[in-house]
């Protein structure tokens, strides 16, 4: 028993490292969008600043494997960690949009290493589901608590010291990241530049993400703003990372019942059913009834995300490489939808940018659930 415990350690380490450093980046989604003119960002730059850390990440996470072969875990874990401290204190220093640019690449390139890192530790557990099931709601842990402090500071004192007390609390993950053990290195692998026409799944993976990870992320302020107009910036910033932190939660709550109800019901089925429901959930933040709307998303997305590994890796010989291409579509479409969120943080007929997104997001679970037959659950 004492053996199962001194090894779960190295996972928890990893995992609140990342948590740590995950405070700013969660706190930067409900507050940028609101308040960008605060830290002198033109509404223009909102979705850029947004999403660049997620295309940072598209293009780094092949490098990661050779990096940690190189350099072994522990010492990329530390800098990564020392790194998303730095990129939080800055974000409200207002330096002006080309350092804020180069914050967000340096918090993707940390949270590409922390990620990888912290998966990486809880796979090496002897019971991998209690490692990386512990894993998931030590992450989960610190941008909850980034979300629940922010607002409440925002009222008393300025930007600048929001994320400055923001990267402060941040800095514990850099203490647990010097508290992880090396391991054995990666070996080095070949890079492959294969490129194939993504498959109905990806597809449908790429345009979920797209609508809810990445535009409706960014376009929580402007929705709430538009159902209640007579609400100040300080509620609805409050209620931006409300939702935000809820999203959140139902991550930690929703995966137990959601394989439960793909275990009876079908994979194919209750896949296929969240996105529906996602896409009626679009359907009414973007006429009107934006808190219903956001609750219903958010809630289903969640039991979406918790069944996408397996349903990527049905019917595949190589289940590592699905799943990885499968990450690799919802990054992409996490990172184009916030860029595109941003752009329209001014638009006041959302509705009809959401309707074609909504018929395709139909269109692709149609063809989705005809070739599942093929897949048993």
């Amino acid at each position: 028993m004492q053996k199962h415990i001194d090894e779960l350690k190295l996972p928890m380490y990893a995992s609140f490292s990342l948590t740590f450093a995950l405070m700013g980046d969660a706190f930067l989604y409900s507050f940028l969008p609101v308040n960008a003119p605060s830290i002198h960002v033109p509404i223009i730059w909102i979705g850029t600043i947004l999403s660049i850390n997620r295309f940072t990440r598209i293009l780094l996470n092949p490098l990661i494997l050779r990096v940690f072969s190189r350099l072994g875990f522990r010492l990329p874990m530390i800098f990564a960690a020392i790194a998303a401290v730095f990129a939080t204190a800055g974000y409200g220093a207002g330096f002006g949009i080309a350092t804020l640019l180069l914050l967000r690449i340096i918090w993707g390139i940390s949270y590409s290493i922390l990620r990888v890192g912290a998966i990486t530790y809880a796979m090496d557990y002897p019971q991998k589901g209690l490692a990386l099931g512990v894993s998931q709601s030590i992450i989960e842990s610190g941008p909850l608590l980034a979300l629940l402090i922010g607002p409440l500071l925002f009222d008393l004192i300025s930007p600048k010291l929001i994320f400055f007390v923001i990267a402060l609390l941040s800095t514990p993950g850099i203490y647990f990241a010097i508290k992880l053990k090396e391991r054995d290195r990666a070996p080095g692998r070949q890079f492959s530049f294969k490129v194939s026409f993504p498959s109905i799944f990806n597809r449908l993976a790429f345009l979920g993400a797209f609508a809810v990870e990445g535009m409706l992320v960014v376009l929580i302020g402007a929705l709430l703003l538009g159902a209640r107009p007579n609400w100040s910036a300080v509620e609805i910033t409050a209620a931006a990372a409300g939702f935000l932190s809820f999203r959140r939660i139902c991550s930690l709550l929703i995966s137990p019942f959601a394989g439960w109800a793909a275990d009876r019901y079908g994979l194919p089925n209750i896949y296929s059913g969240s996105i529906l429901l996602i896409c009626s959930g679009l359907l009414f933040a973007t006429n009107g009834w934006a808190i219903t709307g956001l609750v219903v998303v958010f809630t289903f997305y969640n039991v979406n995300v918790s069944l996408a590994a397996g349903a990527a890796s049905a019917g595949k010989a190589n289940v590592t490489q699905a799943v990885s291409e499968n990450a690799t579509f919802r990054d992409a479409g996490s990172a184009f939808g916030a860029l595109a969120g941003g752009f329209l943080l001014a638009n006041d007929h959302l509705y009809l940018m959401y309707a074609p997104i909504v018929v395709l997001l139909v269109f692709f679970t149609w063809k989705y659930h005809r070739q599942s037959d093929a897949f048993p659950a």
